[in-house]
């Protein structure tokens, strides 16, 4: 590790920690409604900074949600030729629907992050890598009414590279910050 990743990782995780001790409502001002901190940093060091989140932020009051192993799981309890047959039937919309969101990915996701929040426990939601070109994004996931209604904060791990003010999720598509603060 070079000191640059060392002074760099020290210092977003002591903003994350010192955002984590506002109250909702200060969060929620700050966050246009929403209730999410947006955690960046950069994509070749996810495995380093969920590690250190890990090792930071105590169990008993956060829960690590993985939407790489979330995903495995989901397609898992479908069953290969069930999951097969649903995307060659929806697409895209297996995984996140306007449509229907029962039995969507999202919804499996979104079931996981409350219970979390039903335990009293933020999720940290981490690998969001996984979510690219499934049509799910921060986003969808901030503003979910389920997020927007908790009492808890929501906390998204973002692979991300910062160019001036723009993010950009995985060094390719640009990032909303509009339900949340945003960690950089």
């Amino acid at each position: 590790m070079s000191s640059t990743f060392k002074y760099d990782h020290n210092r977003l995780f002591d903003n994350l920690e010192s955002a984590l001790k506002n109250d909702l409502a200060s969060v929620a001002v700050e966050a246009n409604g929403g209730k999410s901190i947006l955690f960046v940093y950069p994509p070749m060091e996810d495995d380093e900074y969920i590690e250190e989140g890990k090792l930071r932020l105590p169990t008993d009051q956060y829960t690590f949600v993985d939407i790489r192993q979330a995903l495995s799981d989901y397609m898992n309890e479908l069953g290969q030729d069930t999951f097969e047959a649903m995307y060659e039937e929806f697409g895209k919309e297996v995984y996140r629907s306007e449509n229907n969101s029962e039995d969507t990915f999202f919804e499996y996701l979104m079931e996981r992050i409350v219970e979390v929040f039903d335990e009293g426990k933020s999720p940290v939601i981490v690998h969001t890598g996984s979510l690219y070109d499934l049509d799910i994004s921060n986003i969808h996931i901030m503003e979910d009414k389920r997020v927007l209604g908790a009492r808890r904060h929501l906390i998204v791990f973002y692979p991300a590279t910062v160019e001036g003010e723009k993010i950009m999720f995985l060094g390719k598509v640009p990032a909303s910050r509009y339900r949340c603060i945003v960690i950089k």
